[in-house]
Order: structure tokens, then C-alpha cells, then sequence
């Protein structure tokens, strides 16, 4: 049995549900459950392990999943009103805009949203990808995960904006589908939401679960498929930039207890170098733009 079987104790049908610890793998009451990196053990084996929270102390509020929602939601509406679409022009991001200067269009772009499907499909996914990973890594964790998303993001929308002064660009179906303009306006924060469907499934596979075998899996797989095949309309270079990124750094913030706030640190200089590289490269992109058009 696992460790979230539901056992009884022998006092009968209306006796506390039991789980297993899964160091000893005695019985032990859901009150008295410790939880562990793997499982959860009794209070016995959690003496002499890592400090852990006890299984009723586990509601974590996601206070900043339901922050960031409110942001980009009120962001949204302020957009709606916006008949000259002047937010939109000023904080999209643009990667030769930011090659001239304007690096805080690398965030900022993350929070815009260009119409009524796209914030709320990404605000539907942070919400619910939001609340599952913010309960369990809690809101530092959370907030490293998430600027590394947008990092992440940003710096591939940037890539592909240099791919468009290669070659690459001229290259059938791939040049479309891996390159874009530099000047074209990105929004959304498909980059950061894919950041945290890439660490959900790193956070499984800490745990020994193979995330192709879960709804987290499909839903990766889904995304991509649609990436993909509206890659005309949708950044390739972000979501797949968010992904990778979420990979990468999931595995820095799914440890032990005693590893955490290193994670944390580790996980911000990382969000750091993103947008370090991505502002670089894009002035690297804005040369090559001004050298073919001379």
C-alpha cells in the first residue's frame, strides 16, 4: 500500500483514518502524521530526521497566486478602457526596445494581455497550477519559481528575435516557427505559467512519479501541440523559454527543509541571469536590425 492509503485503526468504523509511515511503515492516526520529503512518518522516525510540518498544518494559503491574479486582472480591465491602446504599445515587449534601453519591458509585458481568451486561459492555469505549487512550496519558493518563469520567458522571446537575423529565418516551417520579428509586441504570461507546469512535473519526479502518467503531463503535452500549430499567433519562444526554465530550477526548489532558502537564492540568481542575458542579447539583435536595413 501507499502512503496515502486509508487505513483504520482497529477501533472500528468510526476510528481515525491511519496512514503508513514511510520510514517504519507502522500505522500511525492522520493526527499525528508528520510530513516528510517522501510520504509522511510517525513521530518517532521524524525525531530524528528533517524538521516537517505536521499533515494539519498544511494548508498554505497562495496568497501571492491570488496577488498576481488580482494584478493581472486589474491590469486587464485597465487595458479594456485603453481605446488608443497606449498601455499595450508602452510595456509590450518589443526586443528591439529593449536592445535601445527599455530592459523593463522584459517584466513588465508579462502581466499585459492582448484580449479576453488569452487572460483568461493564462489566469485559469496560474490558478489552479498556482495554488497546487504554492501550497507545497510556499511563497518564497513561489515567487523565485515565478520570476524565473518570466525570465525564462522573456529571454526566449529574445532568442527568437535573434534567430530572425540568421538564416534560420529564411528556412521553410522552420524559420516561422522558430524565429520572430524583433519589433512585433509580446504579451502574456504564458512564460511564467509554463515555468510552473515545467516545475510541477520536476516536483514529480522528485517524488518518483513519472509526469507523463499524469494530468500535469497531458496538460504539458497540450499546450505544446497548440503552441505549435498557432505558432503564427502564439510566442514559441516564450512558452517554450517558461518550460524549460520551470524544469531547470524545479529541481532547485523541490529539497529537503534544510535546503530551502539556498534553493531560493540559487533560483533568484538564475531569474537574475535570464534577464541579465536576455537584455544583452536583445542589443546584440537591435545592431543586426540597424546593419540589414543600412
Amino acid at each position: 500500500m501507499s502512503d496515502h492509503d486509508d487505513h483504520r485503526s482497529p477501533g472500528g468504523e468510526g476510528s481515525e483514518p491511519m496512514l503508513r509511515c514511510s520510514r517504519c511503515e507502522r500505522s500511525i492516526p492522520v493526527s499525528q502524521a508528520i510530513e516528510a520529503p517522501v510520504g509522511y512518518q510517525c513521530r518517532d522516525c521524524a525525531k530524528g530526521a528533517v524538521p516537517a510540518r505536521k499533515l494539519r498544518d498544511l494548508q498554505i494559503r497562495p496568497v501571492i497566486t491570488y496577488g498576481l491574479l488580482m494584478v493581472i486582472g486589474a491590469v486587464f480591465l485597465v487595458t479594456m478602457v485603453d481605446e488608443q491602446g497606449t498601455l499595450l504599445d508602452t510595456f509590450a515587449l518589443r526586443t528591439v526596445l529593449v536592445g535601445d534601453g527599455q530592459g523593463w519591458l522584459l517584466v513588465t509585458s508579462a502581466f499585459l494581455h492582448a484580449g479576453t481568451m488569452h487572460v483568461a486561459f493564462n489566469g485559469f492555469l496560474l490558478w489552479r497550477l498556482g495554488e497546487m505549487l504554492e501550497t507545497h512550496l510556499g511563497p518564497g519558493r513561489f515567487v523565485a519559481l515565478y520570476a524565473a518563469g518570466i525570465g525564462g520567458g522573456s529571454l526566449g522571446v529574445v532568442l527568437t528575435g535573434w534567430l530572425y537575423t540568421t538564416p534560420l529565418a529564411s528556412v521553410p516551417v522552420l524559420g516561422s516557427v522558430l524565429t520572430s520579428h524583433p519589433g512585433i509586441p509580446t504579451v502574456g504570461a504564458s512564460g511564467a505559467v509554463f515555468a510552473l507546469m515545467g516545475a510541477a512535473m520536476a516536483g514529480m519526479r522528485y517524488s518518483g512519479v513519472n509526469p507523463w502518467r499524469t494530468d500535469i503531463g497531458g496538460l504539458v503535452l497540450l499546450n505544446l501541440v497548440i503552441t505549435f500549430v498557432f505558432s503564427e499567433r502564439i510566442s514559441v519562444g516564450g512558452h517554450i523559454g517558461g518550460l524549460l526554465m520551470g524544469l531547470a530550477v524545479g529541481r532547485l526548489l523541490f529539497v529537503d527543509r534544510e535546503k530551502i532558502r539556498r534553493g531560493i537564492v540559487i533560483v533568484g540568481i538564475i531569474a537574475a541571469l535570464a534577464f541579465i542575458a536576455a537584455w544583452l542579447l536583445s542589443d546584440v539583435v537591435l545592431t543586426r536590425m540597424i546593419q540589414q536595413l543600412s
